[in-house]
């Protein structure tokens, strides 16, 4: 499978040290697993550089994902269309338990083709195609839940938040998958100017542009007063987000990015839309912090004399910042997706001129921005989502790839912050770190420090990250 790989050529700062690696066959090979008494085989190879270790990573997260590993046991079911048997919302979180299913069925199907595809799996690839086949024409019954019980939710226009945001990002990825180097290098060369327009010239095929036309009307829905959304899903009766608030930092970012590949698509929104997201996202910061030098790259050594610009330290929450739980405290990928949104959305007032884009709310965002970046170089870390009192290791790295790369920045207050987690992530996915015994070897990423099925979606965000999936949108460093 040939793929280009733009992360390693910008981030490593040199020439990939080889070709791809031939993507791993069943048992054989880098990515392998463990076939009887064979000896283990390293999804990458530990000796080898860091840029051909992310090749071979990727390959071999491709491979779990399309049930292509042999870890003794066919892992998702993609010979049906979907992946795991949450699609089908009979798998609780906990399966000793009798909680809630599974209630976002389309999900993972929808992540999986995202990062398949960004990853450089052709949409002709017959996995891909039965997948979006299964999206298309099916329905996911949600058979468990107090809430719930016995409503069909239709897989083209499912049900919650991040069911559809997934899917508007994969479709969008279908038509506009992965970036190529040379694409990058002239995207780096291209600065907005005021006034001009956005690049927005992902063409989609006609019966894709209207199930996105149907799914970017779902998605706004969705959106609670105009300014951020809430994962969640319709009970028929309504829709029912949780007992917490109507509103969280994580599944407004995700509808964001998605918003913004609707736009690429030619899903215009109004301007009032970005300043209302933008004003919400700057009220679930911090309001104060501890100073923090900045790091200034154009800043001469003899001019640092005369002092080095501050910034308050200042993180978003989940739920806000008030400290009374992990869910209302600052945490670095909570941070990063307070940083995207900023990004996304002064990106298109800034381009447009809008009137909305005031003075004061381009201070405020500016601001909020460098506080932000502050607050990820007080605490930073790649081994852990720093304050994440509830882990989501891989999905705080997918977070930092979307940010650093919406905004095209390469060094995140001086640290490489590409290098450090493809480290990271190629080491786990060798040592099976955090994961169920089983699947070591296998090429995905099997921690278990999110919501289930685990291992799907950790090797979706190990994916996202590795092959820096998220296009940019800024016209200015």
């Amino acid at each position: 499978m040939n793929r280009s790989r733009l992360a390693l050529a910008l981030l490593l700062g040199a020439l990939l040290a080889g070709p791809p690696a031939a993507p791993a066959q069943d048992g054989g090979g880098i990515g392998g697993g463990r076939l009887g008494g064979d000896p283990p085989r390293y999804p990458n190879d530990p000796e080898k550089p860091l840029a051909e270790r992310v090749n071979q990573a990727i390959d071999s997260g491709i491979n779990f994902l399309m049930g292509k590993n042999a870890v003794g046991e066919k892992v998702f079911t993609s010979v049906a269309g979907n992946w795991s048997d949450a699609v089908t919302s009979d798998h609780l979180y906990d399966p000793n338990s009798k909680g809630d299913p599974y209630v976002h069925p389309t999900g993972c199907t929808s992540l999986a083709l995202y990062a398949l595809l960004k990853s450089g799996v052709s949409r002709d690839d017959p996995v891909v195609k039965k997948a979006f086949q299964w999206l298309r024409g099916g329905s996911a019954s949600i058979t468990k839940g107090k809430t719930s019980a016995g409503k069909a939710a239709s897989n083209r226009i499912p049900a919650g938040t991040y069911e559809i945001a997934t899917l508007v990002l994969a479709l969008e990825a279908k038509a506009n998958p992965h970036k190529m180097e040379r694409d990058r290098e002239r995207d780096l060369k291209f600065r907005l100017k005021k006034g001009e327009q956005l690049k927005l010239d992902v063409k989609l095929e006609p019966e894709d542009e209207a199930w996105m036309k149907d799914l970017v009307a779902a998605l706004k829905q969705r959106l609670v007063g105009g300014v951020a959304w809430r994962y969640g899903f319709n009970t028929g009766a309504g829709w029912y987000n949780g007992v917490r608030g109507d509103k969280d930092l994580s599944a407004s970012n995700l509808s964001m990015l998605a918003m913004a590949a609707a736009e690429r698509c030619g899903f215009r929104q109004d301007d009032a839309f970005y300043a209302g997201v933008l004003k919400w996202t700057l009220s679930m910061q911090e309001k104060e912090g501890p100073e923090v030098k900045r790091w200034d790259p154009m800043l001469k050594e003899e001019d640092k004399v005369y002092g080095v610009g501050k910034d308050q330290a200042r993180g978003f929450g989940y739920l806000g910042t008030s400290g009374a739980d992990g869910e209302q405290k600052a945490s670095a990928s909570m941070t990063c997706c307070g940083l995207a949104n900023i990004v996304i959305c002064t990106s298109f007032l800034d381009a447009r001129q809008s009137p909305l884009y005031t003075g004061e709310l381009a201070q405020a965002a500016e601001k909020g921005w460098w506080d932000g970046v502050a607050w990820l170089d007080y605490w930073w870390s790649v081994d852990h989502n720093a304050n994440g009192a509830q882990g989501y290791h891989y999905y705080y790295l997918y977070c930092l790839e979307r940010a650093c790369d919406l905004k095209r920045v390469n060094l995140i207050a001086g640290h490489p912050w590409y290098e450090l987690g493809a480290q990271v992530l190629v080491d786990d996915q060798n040592s099976g770190a955090g994961g169920d015994a089983k699947f070591l070897y296998s090429g995905g990423w099997a921690k278990q420090d999110t919501h289930r099925p685990s291992d799907l979606l950790n090797t979706c965000f190990a994916l996202l990250f590795l092959n820096r999936a998220t296009p940019a949108i800024t016209g200015r460093d």
